[in-house]
């Protein structure tokens, strides 16, 4: 393989809203995606917003509206995300469900075609509907624009066979299966989002995003993180 060739031509980035928790996460997610883009692959960024709420686990909120805050959570990083991508590439936020005059309505189409003109893509919004989570939009929009893999960027290097901040004798796993993943329900994704990578035989690969150059050495094809196919 060339090296500077990327092994995947469009991807979805998955981030969690602990991304948004300090000015430094961000600007270190942001290299990367640049970094990424650069290489000549697709990217569309599906962001969380649990750094703001998290629906299924707010005590004192009815979970509807904990999870119609979380759909607006996500929106409210995407901008954030938007504004400092844009220093440095084209791009273009597109929500589940718009916000007029603040973020345009997303469609496959549009999506599509944004691609072709080499935007990087900010994906906000869910799916949104209430009761799915963001894991589940990132493998929705994965199957929609025919991406290649999901990428899901963590904290932690990989899948292991236990929590590894708890159990230092956590085994990590290279490669996985979904039926495995499940088997030892690993809490790497929720099942729904598992079924439809599954069905779309769209690999999940499990990375630390916090690590520099991780998302860039995947692409490239070195053997990092952890993958689920």
């Amino acid at each position: 393989m060339n090296k500077d060739k990327p092994a995947y031509h469009r991807i979805i980035l998955k981030i969690s809203g602990e991304v948004f928790t300090s000015p430094e996460n961000l600007k270190l997610i942001c290299r990367q995606i640049i970094d990424a883009h650069n290489l000549g692959t697709e990217i569309g960024v599906v962001v969380g917003g649990g750094n703001i709420i998290r629906g299924k686990t707010t005590t004192g909120i009815d979970r509807k509206t904990a999870d119609r805050i979380g759909l607006l959570s996500t929106i409210v990083n995407g901008l954030i995300l938007e504004n400092a991508l844009k220093k440095s590439a084209k791009v273009i936020h597109l929500a589940a469900f718009p916000v007029k005059g603040i973020v345009k309505p997303y469609s496959q189409e549009f999506a599509i075609e944004s691609f072709k003109s080499n935007w990087i893509l900010v994906l906000s919004g869910g799916t949104g509907n209430l009761f799915f989570s963001t894991d589940t939009a990132a493998a929705l929009r994965a199957a929609e624009l025919g991406a290649d893999a999901v990428i899901k960027g963590t904290k932690v290097d990989g899948v292991y066979s236990t929590d590894p901040q708890k159990n230092p004798k956590a085994v990590k796993y290279g490669k996985i299966t979904f039926a495995q993943a499940l088997n030892q329900e690993l809490k790497i994704m929720d099942s729904t989002a598992f079924a439809l990578c599954q069905e779309n035989r769209i690999p999940i690969i499990v990375i630390n995003v916090f690590q520099p150059n991780s998302l860039k050495k995947v692409l490239l094809g070195k053997k990092i993180g952890s993958a689920i196919c």
